[in-house]
């Protein structure tokens, strides 16, 4: 688990004052002791979890070599007692609302068996299932979809999300096995059966700058294959991952992602690109706000305290951006901020290490909404990104900003300019998928 081409300067000026409030509701438990300057600021909870993003392993059976993940060599398996206690710490603090998706991600998920999830999913569905209508999501690199493994997708109604970044002389770059070979021919078989067994599916490309001169090549697979929603990220610059091959290639970029938007047109939607069709969306329906301080803020769950909860297969956890949790950090503790098996979710945000990230995270965020033009379209960025980019949770701007979210709007202004309006099925393009790698 990325520019001289733009059009505009800067987004128009957007009035939020429509959108739905999402209520916030008071910390409780006393305060923590300070732990800086931003450690006493009013400590909302979110009030309902979106993405409850669970890591049954660490362990990953192919090696790409852009991986953020420090701890994929780890076989250690989460028990179904951690899973017990992870939903029921939601239940217990009232977090669960009328819908909740659990996510199984990091690591490759499939590397448990489908038993592992028949009963899991029992256990959620027990704990939980009386307060919220639940659905399950997996991202997998698809080499081991079987047709057991289709079977328990359909049964269950699983989501599923397969990371394949293009045709073989992409893809074969950087996916490797342990190996050492390309994981591509693994990747078309799981896509097969997906597709033989009529199993719904998108898909997660990472763009590396390989990748930026073949967009035909790249757009014919995701179109052969017959996938019809695909997102494209790149290999970011977090955990052991130092620097991301985007760097210095914006330009590149946006003439990218300018031909994949030619290339969705040009076939009727056929293939809709998440960042494109997104920025479509963002357009034509503005982002919900929230109420927090006495202010709106653009909806963002990235930096929303308990939006977003990772529970790793030990039972630690953590909040805000999913990519950190175990990654090294002295400052913030690894990100960790408790385990389910000694106390809840809300109870950690009276220990100061959580008072500290989030002082952090919510500095950055008032930064972008002081300074940022492009604020009102994603209410304050990804923390995990600001951290690794630019050392600092409390910085702006990021490569991430740049290529995820200013280039593709940039790209749909540049075609809504030149079309002479939005199209009328803008607003119904889909959201994104629910993981980012």
């Amino acid at each position: 688990m990325a520019e001289s081409a733009e059009v505009l300067a800067s987004p128009p000026h957007r009035v939020f004052s429509a959108a739905p409030l999402i209520r916030w509701f008071p910390r409780r438990g006393k305060k923590a002791a300070s732990a800086g300057s931003l450690a006493l600021l009013p400590l909302p909870v979110q009030s309902r979890t979106r993405l409850l993003i669970l890591q049954p392993t660490p362990f990953c059976n192919i090696d790409c070599d852009y991986c953020y993940l420090p701890g994929r060599d780890n076989t250690a398996k989460m028990g179904l007692g951690t899973v017990r206690l992870a939903a029921q710490r939601l239940l217990e603090d009232a977090l669960a609302g009328p819908s909740l998706t659990v996510v199984w991600h990091a690591g490759e998920p499939l590397m448990m068996p489908p038993d592992f999830y028949r009963d899991a999913f029992a256990i959620v569905e027990d704990v939980l299932g009386a307060t919220t209508q639940i659905a399950h999501s997996m991202q997998t690199n698809a080499t081991l979809i079987d047709d057991d493994w289709c079977e328990f997708f359909q049964r269950h109604a699983v989501r599923v999300g397969v990371s394949v970044d293009g045709p073989a002389a992409l893809h074969d770059l950087h996916r490797r096995t342990r190996a050492g070979k390309g994981s591509h021919a693994l990747v078309l078989r799981g896509l097969e059966r997906l597709r033989a067994h009529a199993i719904p599916h998108h898909a997660i490309a990472v763009v590396t700058q390989t990748t930026l001169a073949h967009a035909d090549a790249f757009f014919d697979f995701f179109d052969q294959q017959g996938i019809r929603d695909m997102g494209c990220n790149f290999d970011e610059a977090e955990g052991p991952h130092t620097s991301s091959s985007l760097a210095g290639r914006e330009e590149a970029h946006a003439a990218f992602l300018q031909r994949l938007l030619e290339r969705s047109l040009a076939c009727g939607g056929r293939v809709l690109v998440r960042e494109l069709a997104n920025a479509y969306r963002l357009v034509a329906e503005p982002l919900p706000q929230y109420l927090w301080r006495g202010q709106s803020w653009p909806d963002n769950p990235q930096v929303m305290p308990f939006a977003l909860l990772s529970v790793a297969w030990n039972g630690d956890f953590s909040t805000f951006s999913p990519e950190w949790l175990g990654q090294p950090s002295a400052t913030f503790g690894d990100f960790v901020l408790g385990n389910v098996a000694l106390g809840g979710y809300l109870a950690s945000a009276d220990a100061e290490n959580f008072q500290r990230l989030w002082g952090a995270v919510a500095a950055g965020t008032e930064a972008c909404r002081r300074g940022c033009a492009w604020f009102g379209f994603c209410g304050g960025g990804a923390p995990v990104n600001k951290l690794y980019e630019n050392g600092d949770l409390s910085s702006t701007e990021t490569l991430y900003c740049r290529s995820m979210l200013q280039r593709p709007l940039d790209t749909v202004l540049r075609r809504i300019e030149l079309d002479g309006g939005l199209p009328a099925t803008a607003a119904a393009a889909p959201r994104p998928p629910e993981t980012r790698s």
